[in-house]
């Protein structure tokens, strides 16, 4: 029997209620499956199990989107979102879509494709002693928890840029341009644009802009906190303490994340339009 796998969470009784029928639905297809919830810390994720799956259905936001992106960045499955969140960039399907739209997925219908997004690969570098992350929409530097800037000497390709004195920097790719960079002002970049967005966060001088690099650049950030410590962040998931000093070296991963699709390519436009006329509609 074809397998497909479920990532839901747990916390969000909507998403609870909605894996009976799912779990229903794709076996009257053909399919068994294998439900992977998020709150579950103890459970252990087979990475055969997904490997295995014809695709990771989401029931989500985008913040389970990117959990799921790094379960499958190494399996290749393809991704499909449906949203349970507020706007869904990286989502599919609305809840009240799934059962008409689902068997277009299941029985590969040549309207579907597949949307490839690029990731970046960031290393931790301290005292000779390194770690490494991956990142579908950012990676983040920042001061910790006081309310002191922090300097970020920044390297493009070997040569020195700037340093920047601020809250810290986020590097995002094309598809992150749309999560924390566009908070604090940076450009939206269509998905397929093969570059990122290197976006100072509160910097002390106004000058310091949003600058857009080929992603295929090697960016290197060295963190001064002088009394104390940094944090960095891939995802807003996957956080790490950074000491006075660290470097992190950021440069394009050779893993991807593969999403199922079937809306015209042309959607995301949509998604960016409707978001806007919300916030003209809702004002903060």
């Amino acid at each position: 029997m074809n397998k497909i796998a479920l990532l839901y969470e747990e916390s969000q009784p909507e998403t609870l209620q909605l894996i009976p029928h799912l779990t229903t639905l794709l076996q009257r297809y053909g399919y068994a499956t294998y439900a992977i919830n998020i709150n579950n810390e103890e459970q252990k994720i087979q990475a055969q199990e997904l490997k295995e799956s014809k695709m990771l259905i989401v029931l989500g936001g985008d913040g389970s989107i990117l959990h799921a992106a790094h379960l499958c960045e190494a399996q290749g499955t393809p991704i499909l979102g449906i949203n349970f969140g507020r706007v869904g960039y990286l989502t599919e399907l609305e809840p009240d879509e799934l059962e008409q739209e689902l068997p277009y997925y299941l029985n590969d219908d040549p309207s579907i494709w597949i949307d490839e997004r690029s990731m970046l690969q960031a290393t931790i570098t301290h005292n000779n002693e390194q770690q490494e992350f991956h990142a579908l929409n950012d990676i983040m530097i920042a001061r910790g928890t006081w309310p002191r800037g922090v300097y970020v000497h920044t390297w493009i390709d070997e040569l020195f840029f700037d340093t920047f004195y601020g809250d810290g920097i986020i590097l995002s790719t094309a598809t992150g341009s749309t999560a924390y960079n566009l908070s604090v002002g940076g450009p939206i970049l269509h998905p397929k644009i093969e570059g990122c967005i290197l976006t100072p966060i509160a910097p002390h001088l106004a000058s310091n802009q949003a600058l857009i690099v080929p992603l295929q650049s090697t960016i290197q950030l060295q963190i001064v906190t002088n009394t104390q410590n940094g944090v960095f962040s891939a995802d807003g998931q996957w956080n790490s303490e950074l000491k006075d000093g660290a470097t992190v070296t950021i440069q394009k991963s050779p893993n991807i994340t593969r999403f199922i699709r079937r809306k015209p390519r042309t959607h995301f436009y949509q998604v960016i339009r409707g978001h806007q006329n919300e916030e003209e509609e809702h004002p903060q």
